[in-house]
């Protein structure tokens, strides 16, 4: 005998989860780099056609794209054109100019939602363009969990600890340092821990 669960929908993406209840959509908060670790699919695309539904495709809509660069994955970015995504709460909606798009890979092309990483290019700094382009790769073998104490200290040396109140660590990179303990870099500095989490 299963239970019921009213107006309450949960969609697992490339990118977090997805909550969705009645006509809202919320997103769990994460750091960049574990977005895109956890991602199938990454992207550096430009958007040069205006949002159009999908013929015969409920709620599906639709924006031509150029594939700058394939940031992670295996895509053909000749063959990719368009990005969809959902007409609801849940969906995205673009503006011509150039993103990193985080998406997953469906038999017609890529679909983007809300909870997927949806950044627009001139609004990272060149710490975040450098982090997505090139040094999140090194980092696959760490794991980045969100901090709701203080201080922050990681529980194994597989791990770092994202205070999610601090806006400078939003360019952080967590990597493994030369004595192979995961460790935060920011952009090329290791970044210090808090004492507390030394004693």
């Amino acid at each position: 005998m299963g239970v019921q669960l009213l107006g309450v929908v949960l969609i697992f993406l490339s990118v977090g989860l997805t909550l969705q209840t009645g006509k809202h959509c919320n997103c769990v908060k994460r750091h960049p780099q574990d977005e895109y670790s956890s991602s199938k699919i990454v992207i550096l695309a430009d958007v040069t056609g205006k949002r159009l539904p999908v013929k015969n495709q409920h709620n599906l809509v639709r924006y031509k794209i150029k594939i700058i660069k394939v940031l992670k994955g295996s895509i053909n970015a000749h063959k990719t054109q368009y990005v969809f995504t959902d007409s609801s709460s849940c969906g995205i909606k673009l503006a011509h100019g150039r993103y990193v798009l985080s998406a997953i890979q469906l038999n017609y092309g890529i679909k983007t939602m809300k909870c997927d990483i949806v950044k627009q290019w001139e609004h990272l700094s060149l710490t975040e363009r450098e982090n997505y382009s090139q040094t999140y790769k090194l980092g696959g073998n760490c794991t980045i969990s969100t901090c709701s104490d203080s201080p922050c200290c990681p529980q194994s040396e597989n791990e770092c600890k994202w205070d999610a109140n601090s806006p400078d660590a939003l360019e952080y990179v967590c990597l493994r340092d030369s004595d192979n303990y995961c460790s935060w870099y920011w952009p090329a500095s290791r970044v210090e821990e808090d004492e507390a989490c030394l004693e």
